[in-house]
């Protein structure tokens, strides 16, 4: 097939989208590549995949496993959920937007996608690695724009959980150990422990790596 055929770039935004809520370059396997082709031949939206994906992963990260999601077929059942509810929320919703909120959707998500466009320009020089996981998602949310606002607003979740994770991970190390460390005094310093702990150190190094890489809040005003 050729490289523009709608179901390659599908296949290679789902690629693209599980690497970077992984946090880790992935190649799909055999397998992998035919569930994402069902998906692509049943019409599970792109906002779908991201879903039910980040849901398998913030479970795993909350029940303390390392291990990361090596198979899509692992995230397969919370895919279809994410579908189905996006798919009762359209039917809701679809019918009652106007062209002119519409228009200040897409004018939203353009400009979303130009703030990370920006961002990634700005730190390619000292976090290389952090610029390209900013363009994929810049990317991803570009494909958005035709979304309903409640599949809308499920992606950016998605997305913004994926942008933080994987730009923290692909920081310089010099610049990760400083913000890990600065995340830990401040929690020691609270007397929190166990998962508030934990919660409470990810919302400090979430704000560090925004700080630091000038990104923008991935959600519609």
């Amino acid at each position: 097939m050729p490289d523009h055929d709608p179901e390659i770039e599908y296949l290679r935004a789902v690629e693209e989208l599980f690497t970077t809520l992984r946090g880790v370059p992935h190649t799909l396997s055999p397998k992998d590549v035919q569930l994402a082709r069902e998906w692509w031949k049943d019409e599970v939206p792109l906002a779908a995949v991201g879903a039910g994906v980040g849901e398998v992963l913030d479970r795993k990260r909350q029940a303390g496993e390392l291990d990361p999601v090596v198979s899509l077929s692992y995230c397969r059942h919370a895919v279809r959920r994410a579908a189905r509810r996006l798919a009762e929320r359209r039917i809701g919703l679809t019918s009652s937007i106007s062209e002119d909120s519409g228009g200040a959707v897409e004018a939203s998500v353009a400009s979303l996608r130009a703030a990370l466009i920006e961002a990634a320009s700005g730190c390619r020089s000292k976090h290389p690695g952090a610029a390209e996981v900013i363009e994929t998602i810049a990317d991803q949310i570009g494909s958005a724009s035709g979304l309903a606002p409640a599949e809308l607003d499920e992606h950016l979740f998605t997305l913004e959980a994926a942008l933080l994770e994987g730009c923290h991970k692909n920081l310089t190390a010099a610049a990760r150990s400083l913000i890990e460390t600065d995340a830990e005094r401040a929690i020691a310093a609270t007397g929190r422990h166990g998962a508030a702990a934990n919660r409470a150190a990810k919302a400090l190094r979430d704000r560090a790596v925004r700080t630091l890489l000038g990104l923008p809040r991935l959600e519609i005003s």
